[in-house]
Parts: C-alpha cells; structure tokens; sequence
C-alpha cells in the first residue's frame, strides 16, 4: 500500500474518506497503462471503488485532459485572471503604438498592424 493512502475515518463513526490526492494518482496510474487489479493492491482499496471513482471524475468534466485536484482549481482561476488582464494590457499598449505610428504617418512595423 502507498505511504499515506489509507482513508481518512470521518465524524461519528462514518466511513473513511480517501484524500483527493490519493484518488487522483490512482486513476492516474490505471489510466497510464497499469492493470486495475495492480492499482487496487498497490493503494489498497477494491476495483469498485477505482470505478466509482472514475465515473464520478467522468461525470464531473466537461472534456478529457489532466486531471487537477480541487484544492488547485482556485489557484488556477486566479492565474486565468492574472494572465486575462496582462492580456489586455499588451493590448491597449499595441493600439496605443499603432496610433503613434499613424499620426507620425509611420507604418507600423510587421507584427503590429493586424487586426
């Protein structure tokens, strides 16, 4: 079993509850080519509950790529923004210059002048 991948027993007495971290590596390593039943011995956990795991990560993206555990996504977010509005900076910096270019009746050099 993996360092750390045991479920976490909830309040009165409920099941454990697996970290995010540990359900994602090991959907990630089923994923990577690795039998189920190698995945379910390694973390110590049943092949139902490796599939539950997976239709429920299924379910909840929109599209496939990389997973990304919840405790990222808002850092994540603000990194969107950050770069959104560093966009939109650079932005009003290029039409700023092509402005200046066309009042000094300059042409605007290659890359400024698209749209």
């Amino acid at each position: 079993m993996v360092n750390g991948a045991k479920p976490v027993q909830g309040s009165r007495g409920r099941r454990g509850r697996w970290p995010t971290e540990v359900k994602l590596a090991a959907l990630q390593e089923w994923r990577s080519g690795l039998p189920v039943e190698e995945v379910c011995r390694k973390f110590g956990m049943s092949g139902a509950l490796l599939y539950r795991w997976k239709r429920t990560v299924e379910q909840g993206l929109k599209e496939s790529g990389e997973l990304v555990p919840r405790s990222q996504v808002a850092v994540l977010h603000q990194r969107i923004d950050e770069l959104e509005r560093a966009l939109g900076r650079k932005a009003l910096e290029v039409e700023v210059l092509k402005k200046a270019f066309e009042r000094k009746g300059l042409k605007p050099p290659e890359g400024m002048s698209g749209g």
